[in-house]
C-alpha cells in the first residue's frame, strides 16, 4: 500500500476536521457548563428569596390570627365584663377601706396617739 499525496492530504484534512469539531465541541460543552452553573447560582438566589417570603407570609398570617383573636367580639365582649367586675371589685374595697378607715378614727377621737417603743 502506497501513500500517496492525495491521501495524505486527505488524512490531513480529516484529522483538522476531527481536531476542529473536537475544539468546538470543548468550547460548547464549556459554555453549557458556565450557563448551568449561573443556572443552579441564580436557582439557589430564587430559592432563598422564596423561602424568606414564605417565612415572612406565615409570620404576617400568625399575627393577623392574633389580631383577629383579639378582635373577635365574643372575646370584646369577654373582656369588657372582665373588666367591669375588676373596677367594681376596686370600688368596693376602696368603700371598705374607708369605712375601716373611719371606723378606726372614730375610735381615737380623730386622734392618732404616739405609741411608745417597747424596750426589750
Amino acid at each position: 500500500m502506497e501513500l500517496s499525496i492525495e491521501m495524505l492530504v486527505s488524512v490531513g484534512a480529516l484529522f483538522a476536521s476531527v481536531i476542529t469539531s473536537f475544539v468546538v465541541t470543548k468550547t460548547k460543552v464549556q459554555d453549557l457548563e458556565d450557563d448551568v452553573k449561573e443556572s443552579s447560582k441564580r436557582l439557589q438566589q430564587l430559592d432563598s428569596r422564596l423561602d424568606k417570603n414564605d417565612t415572612a407570609t406565615d409570620l404576617v398570617s400568625q399575627k393577623l390570627g392574633v389580631i383577629s383573636a383579639m378582635m373577635n367580639p365574643e372575646e370584646r365582649e369577654k373582656e369588657h365584663r372582665r373588666s367591669e367586675r375588676m373596677i367594681v371589685t376596686i370600688e368596693e374595697l376602696r368603700r371598705d377601706l374607708d369605712a375601716h378607715r373611719q371606723e378606726y378614727l372614730d375610735a381615737h377621737n380623730h386622734e392618732h396617739k404616739p405609741v411608745r417603743a417597747l424596750k426589750e
